[in-house]
């Protein structure tokens, strides 16, 4: 089969032109019936997502095919090249996908697609496109309950391959609706597409029904130098992109120890689009003052002012860190303790001395256990955390 690319001379549109030369073998008869099947399958169907059918025509020596160019880059290209991808990416696409295939479903003559794979979904200006209809079929005498069940089945194969790159939380829900989809008893599984469409669109109105981020710049600021600061900051940074937050951190002390950091351990950490990535952590690397500033795009800055506390002024949310002589707190702190926008953690993690910390500076102090890797924060430091931003979640600061 050839494939051209055509322009229509009147209207001056490109369009796709499959052609196939007519000869006597096995290949010929498989892409002729493909023709003629995709052909069949579109001819006066009208939805944004699925490519027009323009002409089509036979002869005694070839058969013709002319379609929508679809001018844009395939679901699997695009994840090659952006990976790293967010969960709120992959739920917008995988519910797009379930429309389209809602309406095939939902025609008189319902049609089940049956090639459901990334390079065939084509992002293009915001729009997502299924193409290559040359192995769909009607549904015809089929019950509601098995209504398409191979393309079920096959996105939610899709799904668990898109996901893979994910780099923010995925929550229990969702993973629970692809196991669904692909459960093998179709008991257990979703009746139809419209079923676990809307069974996302409902989580996805949820999410987008919450109030918008309040904290949008974390302040990690220390009483002294080496006391964990920085460790603190990456343990932050790392937790909030693990609960499905869009964090990055951000070296304001001046010491290049990213660049040190990345040169020595070249195999874990990589850098996309600017940014610096390992596993949950997300860094803006240290260029230095001869490489022009950009702006990140994440939800949430996690500044790293190691003793300046200046620096934390304009942050929404300030993390203190105290060492081993925590009794300086209440003077450099000053009324800021006051605040609510501030939080007090002792490193490493002394129970008593928080607590008499606690009485001293009157503001809660919560301990935080030693770290061997802050950008893989284990249960104990995971807790803490979960300690503090429980309340404002409560609160819907964050």
């Amino acid at each position: 089969m050839d494939v051209i690319l055509a322009e229509h001379t009147g209207l001056k549109e490109l369009r796709i032109l499959k052609r196939i030369e007519k000869r006597t073998d096995a290949e010929y008869d498989k892409a002729a019936f493909q023709l003629h099947r995709e052909a069949e399958i579109l001819t006066g169907i009208k939805h944004d997502g699925i490519p027009v059918i323009y002409d089509f025509w036979e002869d005694q020596n070839e058969i013709c095919l002319i379609e929508e160019y679809i001018q844009g880059i395939s679901l699997q290209e695009y994840l090659l090249r952006n990976d790293p991808v967010d969960f709120k990416f992959i739920l917008d696409m995988l519910i797009r996908i379930l429309d389209i295939m809602v309406y095939l479903h939902g025609l008189d003559t319902p049609i089940r697609h049956q090639d459901l794979k990334t390079e065939h979904i084509i992002l293009r200006n915001g729009e997502l496109v299924l193409i290559d209809y040359g192995i769909a079929a009607y549904l015809r005498g089929e019950s509601a309950e098995s209504l398409g069940r191979d393309d079920i089945s096959a996105l939610s194969s899709m799904a668990r391959e898109i996901t893979g790159h994910c780099s923010t939380y995925i929550p229990f829900w969702f993973r629970a609706s692809i196991r669904k989809a692909g459960a093998r008893d179709d008991s257990a599984c979703y009746l139809s597409v419209t079923e676990w469409r809307d069974c996302l669109k409902r989580h996805q109105d949820a999410e987008r029904n919450k109030r918008g981020l309040l904290i949008k710049k974390i302040a990690v600021v220390g009483n002294e130098r080496g006391i964990g600061t920085t460790h603190t900051a990456f343990s932050v940074t790392s937790y909030l992109n693990y609960s499905g937050r869009n964090a990055c951190y951000l070296n304001m002390t001046g010491r290049p120890f990213l660049i040190r950091m990345e040169e020595n351990l070249a195999n874990d950490f990589y850098q996309k689009n600017g940014i610096i990535y390992h596993k949950w952590f997300r860094a803006k690397p240290d260029f230095g003052p001869a490489v022009e500033d950009f702006e990140h795009n994440s939800e949430i800055s996690v500044m790293d002012c190691g003793t300046d506390f200046s620096m934390a002024a304009d942050a929404d949310l300030t993390i203190y860190v105290a060492g081993s002589r925590p009794w300086q707190s209440r003077i450099l702190m000053g009324e800021q303790l006051d605040s609510e926008s501030t939080v007090l953690l002792i490193t490493p993690a002394n129970p008593g001395m928080a607590l008499a910390l606690a009485r001293s500076a009157g503001h809660r102090v919560l301990s935080l256990p030693f770290q061997e890797n802050p950008m893989h924060p284990d249960r104990r430091v995971k807790r803490v955390y979960d300690s503090i931003f429980k309340k404002l979640k409560e609160k819907e600061y964050i």
